[in-house]
């Protein structure tokens, strides 16, 4: 989805930074691209980054966890192993300092109370618009399929898209973003 999002900001002409894991799609060649691996990479950047930018989306799956320890050779199958993991920090969060003058857009995946869950996560990370994904056996966000997606912003206005391909998604959260663009900055 952030790449889609990043194509359709530069066909509008925004300078677009695309940070991003390690995934096996081409980023857009006119966008800063910068790979990062791990969560605590992807905060560094983002704070290197943060002050010049007028809108952050913020639609990676991180995990709310990482493991404690990196092993620094191969564990050997003889061993008994326990994995100990502690949280991430909480990217949005951590970034609440710098959400001044510019929008902030966050993903939700949930599996059950799409909408309530979604918003009390807007509400919690200081988001001005959340984009609520469900994952069911039936839908599943990721991949190249047609999604249904539900916009919520912080007036807890809703708007749902159905049954549509991320590109066209993009293209419908874009006009929503410079339209509360626009309203904030009137």
């Amino acid at each position: 989805m952030g790449y889609r999002i990043a194509e359709e900001a530069l066909k509008r002409k925004h300078k677009v930074t695309l940070i991003s894991g390690p995934v096996d799609i081409i980023p857009p060649r006119a966008c800063n691209f910068i790979s990062i691996r791990t969560a605590d990479e992807l905060l560094r950047e983002l704070k290197k980054i943060i002050s010049k930018a007028d809108c952050l989306f913020m639609c990676a799956a991180v995990s709310d966890f990482k493991v404690s320890e990196i092993a620094t050779k191969k564990i050997k199958r003889d061993k008994s192993v326990n994995i100990k993991l502690i949280p991430n920090k909480d990217m949005l969060k951590e970034l609440g300092g710098y959400h001044k003058r510019n929008l902030f857009i966050g993903f939700s995946l949930e599996t059950e109370n799409l909408v309530r869950n979604s918003y009390i996560k807007l509400k919690s990370k200081k988001l001005d618009l959340i984009v609520a994904n469900s994952f069911t056996r039936s839908h599943n966000p990721f991949g190249n399929n047609k999604l249904d997606v539900t916009l919520i912003d912080k007036n807890r206005r809703i708007s749902k898209i159905r049954d549509k391909n991320k590109a066209f998604i993009a293209h419908v959260l874009l006009d929503k973003i410079e339209e509360m663009w626009y309203l904030k900055n009137k």
